[in-house]
């Protein structure tokens, strides 16, 4: 026997029900539509993780753990994301990320197939004209065109730092040329704020050096990169050394006297080996402290952050605060303990 109430009651109870899935599909639908996805399947990987450099809108670092070169990183987010794939070795390549997109990347670090939305089919267009070019000259000139061409893309932004902002003597002029016709949303980007702060005020006398140190990624010994936003101590002295150069060993054994007696929450020595021979280099380590740390990526000369200070000899060092301004450079011993004894008590008087 059939009752209407019956019926009502029935939909009373499945009203509940209907209306949680419809909820858990339009929530669902939300994530989709600001979810950015990247998916890999990289070639002559030599280790077991891939760190992701976030370059804007802020600074940060994840892992990608990719199984037999194969990766799907995913996120959700509310604006422009820039962000580097770094290998083990230094090598890196750029990923630009927004709500809804998708890129893939397949290929090698060293020569990448990047296809998606956004500015990463520009990028890759970009690699693609200067993938037979082997002059710096030609290669910076079809830089300058690519940039000139699409004054509204956030590739143009990163091209411009990585072929004319990071060098050892950037060219101001054309850099303030090529930065004119930038649309505003790019100028206003984190990127582009980095090349701003890298290059030196007109009216001042040019050093051919930033005042700010780039970031590095390189590897500690035991395997972690070096942190730079975790560090809690004021200063950084960032020495050079070879384990070819006797006068930059001289300098070295000094300054690790020196950090021996220094109070732990003070300051710390990162020691950046220009070494080819990775043996040579582990032979004259010393022991790993917080206060003391050793570097090496077996590019000796053609390390970026040399090209970028315009380092050409050795000894060298420059000092840093925490966040990686430069404060003096090429410091011995007696002149470091001094810097660093001046700079602290000034600190303190400002707290």
């Amino acid at each position: 026997m059939y009752f209407r109430g019956n019926e009502t009651l029935y939909m009373k109870k499945l009203y509940p029900i209907l209306l949680c899935i419809y909820l858990l599909f339009c929530l669902d639908s939300c994530k989709q539509s600001y979810e950015f996805e990247l998916k890999g399947e990289m070639e002559g990987l030599t280790s077991d993780m891939i760190l992701v450099v976030y370059d804007d809108p802020e600074a940060k670092l994840d892992t990608i753990y990719p199984r037999n070169g194969k990766f799907t990183y995913s996120f959700t987010l509310d604006t422009l994301n820039l962000f580097r794939l770094v290998n083990d070795s230094g090598e890196a390549f750029p990923i630009f990320a927004d709500k809804g997109w998708k890129v893939t990347v397949k290929g090698s670090f060293q020569h990448p197939e990047i296809k998606g939305d956004g500015p990463n089919d520009e990028y890759q267009e970009f690699r693609n004209s200067i993938l037979s070019l082997n002059d710096p000259v030609q290669i910076r000139k079809q830089a300058e065109t690519f940039i000139q061409n699409h004054p509204q893309s956030y590739a143009s932004a990163y091209i411009l730092n990585e072929v004319f902002a990071q060098t050892a003597h950037p060219d101001i002029t054309l850099i303030n040329k090529l930065l004119e016709p930038l649309t505003g949303k790019i100028k206003d980007s984190r990127v582009v704020t980095s090349i701003l702060k890298l290059l030196p005020e007109k009216e001042k006398t040019i050093n051919n050096s930033s005042d700010y140190l780039s970031y590095i990624s390189v590897k500690k010994r035991n395997g972690e990169y070096l942190s730079w936003s975790n560090n809690a101590r004021p200063y950084t002295l960032v020495n050079f050394w070879a384990s070819w150069d006797r006068e930059s060993i001289s300098t070295r054994d000094s300054l690790y006297s020196l950090i021996q007696k220094s109070p732990k929450e003070k300051f710390r020595i990162v020691n950046f080996s220009l070494d080819y021979d990775k043996k040579e280099w582990q032979r004259l380590c010393k022991e790993d402290t917080e206060q003391w740390i050793e570097l090496y990526d077996g590019k000796g000369w053609n390390a970026q952050i040399l090209k970028q200070q315009n380092i050409q000899a050795l000894p060298s060092n420059i000092l840093i605060d925490q966040n990686r301004k430069i404060v003096d450079r090429n410091l011995n011993e007696m002149t470091l303990a001094s810097r660093i004894k001046a700079l602290t008590a000034n600190d303190s008087k400002q707290k």
